[in-house]
């Protein structure tokens, strides 16, 4: 029989207490015998009371109004109940019959079916389990439960897959040195994205009175892990100054990767100030990596950029990019063009290109280049030697010059 000091530690009303008090043998019974949906209610007090949660849609919460399973129905304050569970009918039905299920095989089987049928997986697995320590050889239980007949033994997946090495990692069997990686590269992600926090943060300093701090935390940037928020830092900003401070944190950072945000920058931005303050850091280190990156952008399809790497490839001063220079003279370039309105003649001329159509839309038109920017890159890089834009000429006199250097230097085998 359920005491007065046994309800006090439910920390409820004493209206409460008389009615749980009144209703003591039905109040016992909801901790035994529950056929039908409940909801746990875990008190403050430690308690907890199974029944039915009549008022789940009240908003703001003020108390628990709950049905015992005899039809009584009892009220908590708010600040009684710490939390509420709901028990899935099948959980609550298969405690009621489980005891009256014997401890045999037999007996584990029924009841293992029955959990399979109502989808109580963890359930099922702990009678196929237990069928093991009565049969361990019952074939189906160990089907059932992932095991495989290898070599005249019962083996798992799970015990195969370790005694090759392998190692289970977010859902995966993996080897060992591949969990490494995808742990570095995790961390890696980790770091960077703490890097565009920080710069993000900084970056609206600047606009505030906490301009001199934003620059002193600028200045000091050296971290590998900063170069990817550096680079979307600049794609975002408008001050020439500040993606220069960008600029200067990634020349000090001078990994790889640094220099190839560098390089990528001296082509990108806007400005001709920002473009050699990044040459001007890669002409320090001196990477031929840099250097093969720039005479790689004389091919490309935007004659700006074309431009650009030779702008670059005469700042640095490396004569193996005189070749692809004398190559990259002239080149030519396609054009998308939005023609004028239906029915009128339009057309297009450029230095080695035309074009000629009617109507509206678009059309597709070559022209070709004489790239200065190129061709003063050549002549510096060659001491002076200027054949203009005449390209055999330029190819003349560079084989003739590799020829030179070859007898000077003849092979030794």
């Amino acid at each position: 029989m359920i005491t007065k000091k046994i309800i006090n530690r439910l920390g409820v009303s004493r209206i409460i207490q008389r009615l749980v008090v009144l209703y003591a043998p039905a109040f016992v019974a909801v901790f035994a015998e529950i056929s039908v949906a409940a909801d746990v209610f875990h008190l403050a007090s430690g308690a907890t009371i199974t029944g039915q949660w009549l008022n789940r849609e009240q908003i703001p919460r003020q108390n628990y109004e709950i049905r015992l399973e005899n039809g009584v129905e009892i009220s908590l304050p708010k600040e009684s109940v710490r939390e509420v569970k709901t028990i899935r009918d099948e959980k609550l039905e298969y405690e009621r019959i489980r005891p009256g299920y014997p401890d045999t095989v037999e007996g584990h089987w029924q009841l293992a079916n029955w959990c399979r049928e109502k989808n109580l997986l963890s359930e099922r697995e702990v009678h196929l389990r237990r069928i093991l320590e009565l049969d361990p050889n019952h074939q189906e239980a160990r089907r059932l439960l992932g095991y495989m007949h290898v070599e005249g033994e019962w083996t798992t997946r799970e015990e195969l897959m370790k005694a090759d090495g392998y190692v289970l990692f977010g859902g995966r069997w993996m080897l060992p040195q591949a969990v490494r990686l995808l742990e570095q590269e995790k961390k890696i992600k980790a770091a960077q994205g703490e890097w565009k926090q920080k710069l993000n943060r900084w970056q609206s300093w600047l606009d505030s009175s906490r301009v001199g701090l934003a620059k002193e935390q600028l200045q000091q940037i050296n971290d590998p892990f900063a170069v990817e928020a550096l680079l979307d830092a600049l794609k975002s900003e408008r001050r020439d100054w500040v993606r220069i401070l960008y600029i200067d944190a990634l020349a000090r950072i001078g990994t790889v990767r640094a220099q190839q945000a560098l390089a990528q920058w001296s082509l990108a931005d806007p400005v001709e100030e920002v473009r050699l303050s990044c040459l001007d850091h890669l002409k320090q280190k001196r990477n031929p990596a840099v250097v093969d990156f720039f005479i790689g952008k004389l091919r490309s399809s935007d004659n700006v950029e074309v431009n650009r790497a030779a702008v670059a490839l005469r700042h640095l001063g490396d004569r193996s990019a005189i070749g692809p220079l004398i190559e990259a003279l002239v080149t030519t370039h396609r054009f998308k063009i939005q023609e004028g309105n239906p029915g009128q003649i339009t057309t297009s001329f450029g230095t080695g290109g035309t074009g000629l159509s009617m109507g509206g839309g678009t059309k597709i038109v070559t022209r070709s280049f004489q790239n200065r920017e190129v061709l003063d890159a050549l002549v510096a890089l060659t001491g002076g030697t200027n054949f203009s834009f005449d390209v055999p000429r330029w190819r003349a006199w560079y084989a003739s010059q590799r020829r030179a250097e070859m007898t000077l230097n003849p092979r030794r085998d």
